[in-house]
C-alpha cells in the first residue's frame, strides 16, 4: 500500500480489526491512516464481551496514545574471507582376486521299481424293490353354515331419492 493512503473500516468488529492488523504488518500502512468506524458507542461488533445481545456497555474514553517511529541505523558486517582447504586425492591400489576353482559335483540317477498295484474285485449289490400300498382317504364332509340375518330396526334405515334439477331458462 501506499504512505500516503486512508482505509476506512465499517464497523469495530473482529474482521475490521484484522483488517487493520493485515494493512498494518503486510501492507506497511501507518496504523494512523486506518480509521474504524463504528456507530455503536462498543467496540467489537458481535464479540463485545457483554454476554447480553441487547444490554449494551458505555466503554471508556481513552485517548489515543502518539508513538514516535524508532530510527533504526542498518547495522554494517564485515564479510568473513575463509581460505579453501586442499585436500589431495587418496590412492587406491585395486585388489587382487584369485579365481576360485568348483569341481563339479557327479550325481548317479537313481533307479526306482515300478510298484504294481493288483486290481480290485467288486460284487454287484442286489436291491429288492419296495411295495408301497396306497394309502385311501376318506373325503371330508363339510355340514354348511347357517348364517341368520340381522334385523334392523326400520327408523334408522333412510334413502335419499334424486329428483331432476329444475331446468334453467336460458333465454334471459
Amino acid at each position: 500500500m501506499v504512505k500516503e493512503s486512508n482505509a476506512y473500516l465499517l464497523g469495530g468488529g473482529i474482521g475490521s480489526l484484522a483488517a487493520a492488523a493485515f494493512m498494518i504488518r503486510d501492507g506497511r500502512l501507518p496504523s494512523g491512516n486506518i480509521f474504524i468506524l463504528e456507530a455503536k458507542p462498543l467496540l467489537g461488533g458481535s464479540m463485545d464481551g457483554t454476554r447480553n445481545p441487547g444490554e449494551t456497555v458505555e466503554p471508556e474514553t481513552v485517548e489515543p496514545e502518539t508513538v514516535e517511529p524508532e530510527t533504526v541505523e542498518p547495522e554494517t558486517v564485515e564479510p568473513e574471507i575463509v581460505e579453501p582447504e586442499i585436500v589431495e586425492p587418496e590412492t587406491v591400489e585395486p585388489e587382487t582376486v584369485e579365481p576360485e576353482t568348483v569341481e563339479p559335483e557327479t550325481v548317479e540317477p537313481e533307479t526306482v521299481e515300478p510298484e504294481t498295484v493288483e486290481p480290485e474285485t467288486v460284487e454287484p449289490e442286489t436291491v429288492e424293490p419296495e411295495t408301497v400300498e396306497p394309502e385311501t382317504v376318506e373325503p371330508e364332509t363339510v355340514e354348511p353354515e347357517t348364517v341368520e340375518p340381522e334385523t334392523v330396526p326400520s327408523e334408522s334405515i333412510s334413502v335419499i331419492i334424486p329428483t331432476p334439477a329444475k331446468k334453467r331458462n336460458e333465454g334471459n
